[in-house]
C-alpha cells in the first residue's frame, strides 16, 4: 500500500480507519481507542504515524492486538530513515529521556536518604548511640554521592525539557543543590578526619550535625521547587509540542479593594493642558507613597494639546483603593478656568487653593502667592513645585520624602527643591488652617508596592503572554500601550510597526501569526470599526489575533479623551459570518496583567481572535500593585511540525486543527479567506461548506469550557453585577453602604458566557447591573441567557463611576426593587 492509498482510509464518511507504523499498516476501525478516524484528538487515521510516535514512551506493543492489513511501500521507510538521520542530538536525547525518564528516579533517592539521615541525627542528639552515628554517616555518604550522580540527568532534564530556563525555581534549585553537595563533602571530610568529633561539642562536631540537619532542610526546598517546576511551570513547550491543558488565571490578588478604608483624603488639581499638571500628579503620588500612604489617582482631560481645563484626582488612604470620588477635600486651581470647572465637586468642607492674581478670598478659598513665588526663581514653571510644598506643609506631612522625590525627578534643576521648601514654609504661616486627620501610614507595607497605570499593566500582561510583534495605528486612549511596547522593544525581541491605518494593522497581525509570531494591535472604537473584514478573515482562516480595544465614548469621534464601556456589542458581533472569539475586560492592575497573558494563550490555542477591552479610565488611572512573579506565567506553544500529508483544517473532534507554519516541517500551509476543504484549498462544495461551519462551531463549544467565572464578594442576596473597569467603584460603593444584603459580582471574562459561569447568579433574589454606557450591553447578554435583571444603573457622560455617587445610585435602586 502506498501513502496515497493510505490516505483514503481516514475513518470518515463510512471509510475504514488505517494507520501505518514502521512500514506496517494496521486497521483501527473497531478499536475502542479510535473514533471517527481519531485518537484523543491527537492522532488521525490515513497517515503514517512513525515519526509522530518516535518520542512516545511506549513501544510497538500497543499495536499487537490490531489487525495487520498491508505493508507500506519502501518509500515510507526511506522517508523515515531520512527523517531519523537528520535528528539533532537534542531530539535523540529527548526521545531517550522521555522513554526512560531517569531524572525523577535518581533524584528522589538521595532526597529520601538526606531526610532519613537528618531524622537519624535528630534521634542521636536526643539519645547518643553508636548505631545512630553509623546509620547517619553511611546514609549521608550515599546521599551525597548519589547527589553528584543525580546532577547528570538533572542537567539533561534542564536542557531537554526547559531549554536552560533561568526562572526563579530553576535558579533556587541550582543554588541549593550546589550548596548541599558542598556541605556534604565538608561533613564527610570532618567524619573521616575524626569520627569521634560527632560525640564532642567542638566546632567540628557542631558543624557536622548542623550540616546533616541543614541538608535535610535543603532537600525539602529542592522537592518543593521541583514540584513547582513540574506542576507550576509545566515542561518547556517547544514549537513541535502542543498542550491541551486548561488555561487559567490566578485568583490570589493581594491588593484588592475590599479592605475597608477608615480614612482618606482626596485632592483635586485643575489647570490647563501644558501647565505641568501631569508632572505635579506624579511628584505628589511618588512623594505620598514614600510617606507611607496608599495611593489612587485618575484624570480627566480635554482633547487638546494646550489650553482647556483638565483635572487630576489624587486620593491618599490607610488601605488600598481602586476608585475615584466626586466630592473632594482639597482643591488646587492652577488657573482661573480651573476654579469654575472644579466647583461642582466642592462641598462645604472643601478647602480650595488658588493664586492671589485670579482668586477671590472666601471662607474656604485660600489665596497664595503661587505665581509670584515661582517668578522669584526665574520661571512660572516652578509653580507646581511650590504647590507641592504648600500641600505637604498644609497637611503637616514630613517634607523629606517630597524633597527627595523632587530631587530625583528634577536632577538638573535644583531650584525646584528651594521652591518646594518655600511653599512648605508658607503653608505653615497660614492662619485658621483646617486640620485634616491624616490616614495612618504603613511605610513598610506600601514600600513593597508599585505605582502603575492600567496601560502599563496591560503592556506587561501582553509581554507575559509572549507578544513579539505589534502593528498599530495610533488612536487614544490605546496609544499608551503602543508606546509602552515600543519602549519595551529595546529590551525584548519585539517587531513594531506603526501601520498606515487600522485596516492594515490587523491584517499585518494575521500575517505575523501565520508566520509563527505572537502579534497584537491596539485601537479604539473608530479604529476597531475598520477592522471588521480582517476580524472575519481571522475567523475563516482560523488565524489567532489579539486586539487591545481601549474604549471611549462614541458614536464617531464622540469624546476622544473620555471614558465609556460602549464597545461591548461591537467587540462581540463585529465581522460577517459566525466564528468563535473571546472578549476579556480586566478591572484592576492585576487583572490587566493576568488577562493580557490569557489573551495570547487563548488566541494561540483556539486559533481565534481575542479582544481585550479597556477604557480611558482604566488605562490612565494609577493605583498600586504588589510584585508580580512573571516567571510563573507559562508561555505554551501550540504550533506543530508538519508532515508532507499535513492538512491545515483537519476536521478534529474538538474543532481545533493542528496549526503549522511555513518552514517548520514538510507540509503545505494554506490560508485563504474563501471557504476551503481540510487541506486549505478553495471549495464551493455545499457538503464541505457545512462540514467546515460545524467544525468551527465545535471550536467555540470547546473554548467556552475555559470561561472564567465571575468573582463574588459578600454573602448578600442582592447582586450588584459589573464588568471591566467598574470593579473598584462598585466595591467601594458597597463598602460605603454597609448593607449586608448586597454582594458584588465582577465579570472579567465577558464573552462567550457559559451556563456554569452564570450558575452563581441563581442564588440571588435580585440582580442589579452597573455599566458605564447607555445601552446596557452586558445586561442584554445576561438576558439572552435567561438571567432576570431587576434594574440597571447606567452612566454615559464621559466620566467613569465615582464611588460616592454610585453609592447613592445603588441605594435608590434598592428602594425601587424592594
Amino acid at each position: 500500500m502506498t501513502i496515497d492509498e493510505l490516505k483514503q482510509y481516514n475513518g470518515k464518511d463510512g471509510a475504514k480507519a488505517y494507520i501505518a507504523y514502521k512500514n506496517v499498516v494496521y486497521d483501527v476501525t473497531d478499536s475502542p481507542l479510535w473514533s471517527g478516524g481519531e485518537h484523543e484528538g491527537m492522532h488521525f487515521a490515513g497517515v503514517d504515524l512513525t515519526a509522530q510516535l518516535a518520542n512516545a514512551p511506549h513501544g510497538s506493543d500497543v499495536f499487537k492486538e490490531l489487525p495487520v492489513v498491508a505493508k507500506l511501500e519502501d518509500a515510507a521507510k526511506t522517508q523515515e530513515d531520512q527523517s531519523s538521520s537528520h535528528q539533532s542530538l537534542k531530539s535523540k536525547l529527548s526521545a531517550w529521556y522521555k522513554k526512560y525518564h531517569p531524572h525523577p528516579a535518581i533524584v528522589h533517592f538521595p532526597i529520601a536518604l538526606h531526610l532519613f539521615a537528618a531524622g537519624m541525627d535528630g534521634l542521636f542528639l536526643m539519645a547518643p548511640n553508636e548505631a545512630y552515628v553509623l546509620g547517619v554517616f553511611y546514609t549521608f555518604f550515599v546521599a551525597t554521592v548519589m547527589g553528584f550522580v543525580a546532577m547528570i540527568p538533572g542537567i539533561l532534564s534542564w536542557w531537554v525539557n526547559y531549554n536552560f530556563s533561568m526562572r526563579r525555581a530553576f535558579v533556587i534549585k541550582l543554588i541549593v543543590s550546589t550548596i548541599t553537595l558542598l556541605l556534604g563533602v565538608v561533613a564527610i571530610g570532618i567524619y573521616y578526619e575524626n569520627p569521634q568529633a560527632v560525640y564532642e561539642y567542638s566546632f567540628e562536631g557542631v558543624l557536622y550535625h548542623a550540616i546533616v540537619l541543614v541538608t535535610g532542610l535543603n532537600v525539602i526546598i529542592l522537592g518543593y521547587y521541583g514540584g513547582k517546576i513540574t506542576w507550576g511551570y509545566g515542561r518547556y513547550q517547544t514549537l513541535e509540542q502542543e498542550s491541551s491543558e486548561p488555561i487559567s488565571v490566578a485568583k490570589d490578588e493581594k491588593i484588592v479593594p475590599h479592605r475597608t478604608v477608615s480614612n482618606s483624603i482626596s485632592i483635586l488639581i485643575g489647570g490647563a493642558a501644558g501647565t505641568g499638571i501631569a508632572t505635579l500628579e506624579r511628584v505628589l503620588s511618588d512623594a505620598f507613597k514614600e510617606s507611607g500612604f496608599y495611593i489612587f489617582s485618575t484624570k480627566e482631560y480635554m482633547s487638546r494639546v494646550r489650553g482647556g481645563s483638565n483635572t487630576t484626582l489624587i486620593r491618599i488612604s490607610d488601605a488600598p483603593m481602586q476608585a475615584p470620588c466626586w466630592e473632594v477635600d482639597i482643591s488646587i486651581a492652577l488657573d482661573a478656568d480651573a476654579l469654575k470647572h472644579m466647583q461642582p465637586r466642592w462641598s462645604q468642607k472643601s478647602i480650595i487653593f488658588a493664586d492671589e492674581t485670579f482668586g477671590e478670598k472666601g471662607d474656604n478659598l485660600i489665596l497664595v502667592a503661587m505665581r509670584e513665588s515661582a517668578k522669584k526663581f526665574g520661571s512660572s514653571k516652578y509653580a507646581n513645585s511650590y504647590m507641592a510644598g504648600l500641600l505637604f506643609g498644609y497637611l503637616s506631612i514630613d517634607k523629606s520624602f517630597l524633597l527627595q522625590t523632587i530631587s530625583e525627578r528634577f536632577k538638573d534643576d535644583a531650584a525646584n527643591i528651594e521652591v518646594a521648601e518655600l511653599g512648605y514654609k508658607d503653608a505653615l504661616k497660614l492662619e485658621n488652617r483646617t486640620t485634616f486627620k491624616l490616614p495612618k501610614v504603613d511605610i513598610e507595607a506600601v514600600k513593597k508596592l508599585h505605582l502603575m497605570d492600567g496601560t502599563t499593566a496591560c503592556g506587561f500582561g501582553f509581554l507575559t503572554g509572549g507578544c513579539n510583534m505589534v502593528t498599530s495605528y495610533p488612536m487614544s486612549p490605546s496609544t499608551g500601550v503602543l508606546n509602552f511596547m515600543a519602549a519595551m522593544s529595546k529590551e525584548f525581541d519585539i517587531a513594531l510597526e506603526q501601520s498606515e491605518d487600522e485596516i492594515a494593522s490587523l491584517h499585518m497581525v494575521l500575517g505575523g501569526w501565520y508566520s509563527g509570531a505572537r502579534a497584537m494591535t491596539t485601537t479604539s472604537g473608530g479604529g476597531f470599526a475598520l477592522m471588521g473584514e480582517a476580524l472575519s478573515l481571522s475567523g475563516m482562516t482560523e488565524t489567532p489575533a489579539v486586539i487591545y480595544l481601549a474604549q471611549r465614548p462614541g458614536p464617531a469621534t464622540g469624546l476622544p479623551t473620555r471614558s465609556e464601556q460602549g464597545d461591548l456589542n461591537m467587540a462581540t458581533h463585529s465581522g460577517h459570518g459566525p466564528f468563535p472569539r473571546v472578549v476579556l475586560a480586566p478591572g484592576s492592575l492585576r487583572e490587566s496583567v493576568e488577562y493580557g497573558y490569557l489573551a495570547f494563550e487563548l488566541a494561540d490555542r483556539f486559533q481565534t481572535p481575542v479582544v481585550v477591552l479597556s477604557d480611558q479610565y482604566l488605562a490612565d488611572s494609577i493605583s498600586m500593585i504588589e510584585d508580580v512573579d512573571f516567571a510563573s506565567y507559562e508561555q505554551r506553544r501550540y504550533i506543530v511540525k508538519t508532515e508532507e500529508e499535513y492538512e491545515r483544517y483537519a476536521d478534529t473532534q474538538n474543532g481545533i486543527s493542528p496549526r503549522g507554519i511555513p518552514g517548520l516541517g514538510e507540509g503545505l500551509i494554506c490560508s485563504v479567506g474563501d471557504e476551503h476543504d481540510e487541506r486549505g484549498q478553495i471549495t464551493e462544495d455545499y457538503k464541505m461548506r457545512e462540514q467546515m461551519v460545524v467544525k468551527r462551531a465545535r471550536k467555540k463549544s470547546e473554548l467556552i469550557k475555559e470561561a472564567v467565572a465571575p468573582e463574588v464578594f459578600g454573602d448578600g442576596d442582592i447582586a450588584i453585577v459589573g464588568w471591566g473597569s467598574t470593579k473598584g467603584s462598585i466595591s467601594e460603593a458597597l463598602l460605603n453602604l454597609k448593607n449586608p444584603r448586597l454582594a458584588q459580582l465582577h465579570f472579567a471574562w465577558v464573552y462567550p458566557l457559559s451556563k456554569e459561569q452564570l450558575s452563581v447568579l441563581e442564588k440571588f433574589s435580585h440582580i442589579i447591573v452597573v455599566e458605564n454606557n447607555a445601552d446596557g450591553a452586558f445586561a442584554d447578554q445576561l438576558k439572552l441567557h435567561s438571567v432576570k435583571i431587576d434594574d440597571q444603573i447606567l452612566q454615559s457622560n464621559g466620566f467613569n463611576f465615582f464611588a460616592d455617587q454610585l453609592s447613592t445610585m445603588i441605594e435608590e435602586s434598592i428602594k425601587e426593587i424592594l
